[in-house]
Order: C-alpha cells, then structure tokens, then sequence
C-alpha cells in the first residue's frame, strides 16, 4: 500500500527526539470554535493540563501561548514569525475538545517510525510509511505552518477506511507483546504501536471522527 499522501517535514531537522501523537477529533468542531469568540472555550482551554504543559515553555517565544490561543478563538491576527506558539495552542484546544484514544504510546520519528514501517513490509506485507500516513502535512484549519515544528496531520473517513482495510489481518495480542518484551524490546515497541494504530482507527471509524496527530 502507498502512502496516502507525502509528509511535509521541514528539511535538515534532526528527527531524533521528535514523537508522534494523536487525537480522535471532530474537525468541524474545531474549525468553528476557530473565531468563535467564545470566552468560555477560551478559559476551559487555559485551565487544561495540555496548555500549562506548554506554556510553561513559552518564555521565549514572540507571542506567549496564551496570546496565541486567545488570537484562535477570537479571530484576530496571527504573528507569522511566531507560529509554533498558535500551533501548540491548536494542540491544546484539540486535547480539549477531541478525545483521548486507547493507543497512547507516543511513536518516535526516525527511530520508531522505521522500525515500524521494516516490520509492517516484512511481517505483514503492508508497504508504508507510517509517517507519511499519520503527518499529512494538511490541515482542515488554514493556520499557517511553523517554520519546524509541530508538524500536523489529519486522516480523513476515506483515508482511515484505506488504513483499516490495510490493517485488517494484523492481530497483535497481549501474550504476544508479552514475549516479544523478553525477546526483542524494540520489536514489542513497534508492534505495540502498529496495534493500537489500527485500535485508534477503528475508533475514530465508530465514532465519526477523524485521526489528528501532530509531531514535535
């Protein structure tokens, strides 16, 4: 199977340290609470886990996140030389408003994601890069794209449908994450991801929503 659509990565980053997470989303739902001027949404968001988890790394940076957010909601401005800062608000707002999936491990880009994609192509057949799949690049939401990271991507109801018909005849069990722990480590480190991959799917399929991650 091809990659559904080509990754937008910036260019000469070093992957190393970078991971992969991932929300089961309503996009419209997002879209409109972008410039919705909801004041309540604004101070939900704030007092989130998720945002303070991020502001406290924001010292630095042009616009302080809570700027960002309120720019978000309220339909003001962006300042283009501070991009990432709305970018991790978008986080938070997703964390907010989308919904935690079974499948939390979060994948390691240029490690994980090759081990992945080499077991996927050896074990089972599936040509893909897991990567590619997961980081379209593409958002539904016409926030410009930070010069690095986050990196975004959302999987859509046709894409998952492709995603879980290559899926379907992988069955990872417990036992066998259980002996692969005492036989290769990283093995059952990607299986673990390549199950709840497919776990996170199947969800966001029963529950009309779509798969949004992000990197960073």
């Amino acid at each position: 199977m091809c990659p559904l659509r080509s990754i937008i990565v910036p260019e000469n980053v070093n992957n190393m340290g970078y991971y992969i997470f991932s929300y089961a989303i309503n996009a419209g739902q997002i879209r409109d609470s972008l410039g919705s001027r909801d004041q309540d949404l604004y101070d939900y968001v704030l007092e989130t886990d998720t945002f303070s988890l991020y502001a406290d790394q924001d010292g630095d940076w042009d616009v302080p996140m809570k700027d960002a957010l309120h720019h978000l909601i309220f339909g003001e401005p962006y300042n283009r030389a501070s991009m990432h800062s709305y970018w991790y608000a978008l986080i938070a707002l997703c964390a907010y408003l989308g919904e935690s999936l079974a499948g939390t491990h979060e994948i390691k880009l240029g490690y994980e994601t090759d081990i992945i994609n080499a077991l996927l192509i050896a074990d089972f057949g599936i040509d893909m890069q897991i990567e590619e799949v997961l980081l379209t690049g593409l958002s539904s939401f016409d926030i410009p794209a930070p010069a690095d990271f986050p990196v975004c991507g959302i999987v859509q109801e046709k894409e998952l449908i492709e995603l879980q018909a290559a899926f379907k005849d992988i069955h990872i069990t417990d036992e066998q994450l259980e002996q692969l722990l005492e036989e290769d480590d990283e093995k059952e480190m990607a299986y673990d991801s390549i199950r709840q991959i497919k776990q996170n799917v199947a969800y966001c399929l029963e529950n009309n929503r779509q798969l949004i991650s992000f990197c960073h």
